[in-house]
C-alpha cells in the first residue's frame, strides 16, 4: 500500500468468529475510523466485503480447518491402534534366529487371567507350533504381581501369536509397554558349516580310495588311517554347527513379562485407605525409631553438657576429695 492509502491490519480469523451483530458493528466501526484518519478514500472502504460475504468465507476456511485436523487425528489414531511390534516377517530376514520379549503393564487382579489365555493359546496351536517353556507368577501385597511366561514357536506364527496376545492384553485394559525384538544371523554359521563339510567330505573320499588301493604300502596306510579319522572328526564337527544354527533359526523364543510397574490402578476408597495406612504405619515407625535414638544418647550428651557448665566445680570437688590432705605441723 502507499503511503497515503494507510498501514495494512492483520485481523486474526478468531475475531470474525463472533457471530453478532455488536462484534461486527465494532469492527466495522474501527476500520471506518482507522481509515477516516489516515485520509483513506471512501471508495476504498466500500471494497470491504459484505457481512454475510464475510462470515461465509471465514466459516468455510474454519470448517476446511477442522476437517483437516479431524483427518490427521484418525489418520494417527488408526496407525497407533493394535500392537505397536515391527511389523518383520521371518521371510524378509531369512536364517535370521529371532527373539521377542513383550512387556505389559496391567491391574494386579487380570495378570493371572491374561497369562493363562495366553498359555492356553500356545497350548491349542500344538506341540508341533508352540511350546511352553517356563512360566512364573510372583505376588508381593495386594496390588503388586510379576510375572513372566516363556514360550518356543515356530518362526512363521511368531509375529501374529505376538500381536494376538498384546490385543488380549488390550482388552483386558492393559498396555504393551516395552518390545523388544532380537535377531542373530546364522547365514555365515550355515555357510561355513557347507563349505568345511564339503571339503572334509571331499578328503575323506580320498583317504578312503588311498586306502582302498592295495598297492598303498603298510607304512603309508597307518598315515592315512590318521589323517582319515581326523576328517571324519572335522566332518561331524561342522555337521552339527549347521544342525545348531539350523535349529536357532527353525525356534523363535518369546518372552511375555507381565508387571503392575507402570499401571494406574485408579481411585478406589479401599485402596486410598491402604495406603494412607501403609504411611502412616511407616512414620509411626520411623518416630519410635528416632525417639529410641534420642533416648539412647541422652545420657552421654547429658553428661557433656554437665562437664562443660560445671567442669571447674566438679573438678575442685574430685580435688578436695581425692586429693592429698593437707598435713598440719604443730609449732
Amino acid at each position: 500500500m502507499g503511503n497515503k492509502e494507510g498501514r495494512a491490519i492483520w485481523l486474526r480469523p478468531s475475531s470474525y468468529l463472533h457471530n453478532s451483530s455488536t462484534s461486527f458493528r465494532r469492527l466495522t466501526g474501527t476500520l471506518h475510523r482507522y481509515y477516516s484518519t489516515n485520509r483513506v478514500e471512501k471508495e476504498w472502504m466500500m471494497r470491504l466485503p459484505s457481512r454475510p460475504v464475510t462470515l461465509a468465507l471465514v466459516l468455510v476456511a474454519a470448517a476446511s480447518t477442522l476437517a483437516g485436523c479431524k483427518k490427521e487425528d484418525t489418520e494417527y489414531a488408526q496407525n497407533m491402534s493394535g500392537s505397536s511390534a515391527p511389523d518383520i516377517a521371518p521371510s524378509a530376514a531369512p536364517n535370521v534366529a529371532f527373539t521377542y520379549d513383550y512387556r505389559f503393564a496391567l491391574a494386579a487382579k487380570d495378570i493371572a487371567a491374561v497369562q493363562e489365555r495366553h498359555a492356553a493359546a500356545c497350548e491349542g496351536l500344538g506341540l508341533a507350533r508352540c511350546r511352553i517353556a517356563g512360566v512364573v507368577y510372583r505376588r508381593s501385597g495386594d496390588d503388586y504381581v510379576q510375572a513372566e511366561l516363556a514360550l518356543k514357536l515356530a518362526p512363521d506364527i511368531a509375529r501374529k501369536f505376538g500381536k494376538d496376545a498384546a490385543a488380549t492384553v488390550e482388552a483386558a485394559r492393559g498396555t504393551l509397554n516395552q518390545v523388544e525384538i532380537g535377531g542373530e544371523d546364522q547365514s555365515a554359521t550355515l555357510r561355513s558349516s557347507e563349505e568345511t563339510s564339503e571339503s572334509a567330505r571331499t578328503e575323506r573320499e580320498r583317504l578312503e580310495r588311498q586306502l582302498a588301493d592295495r598297492a598303498t604300502p603298510d607304512a603309508v596306510r597307518s598315515e592315512l588311517e590318521r589323517q582319515l579319522a581326523a576328517q571324519r572328526d572335522v566332518e561331524r564337527s561342522a555337521a552339527r554347527d549347521g544342525q545348531a544354527a539350523r535349529a536357532l533359526v527353525a525356534v523363535t523364543p518369546m518372552r511375555f513379562t507381565y508387571s503392575t510397574d507402570g499401571f494406574s490402578p485408579g481411585f478406589t476408597p479401599a485402596r486410598t485407605a491402604k495406603s494412607a495406612l501403609a504411611v502412616a504405619a511407616t512414620l509411626i515407625n520411623w518416630l519410635m525409631s528416632l525417639a529410641i535414638v534420642l533416648a539412647a544418647l541422652a545420657v552421654p550428651i547429658g553428661l557433656l553438657f554437665l562437664i562443660a557448665a560445671h567442669g571447674r566445680r566438679l573438678a575442685l570437688w574430685l580435688w578436695r576429695l581425692l586429693g592429698p590432705k593437707p598435713v598440719i605441723v604443730a609449732d
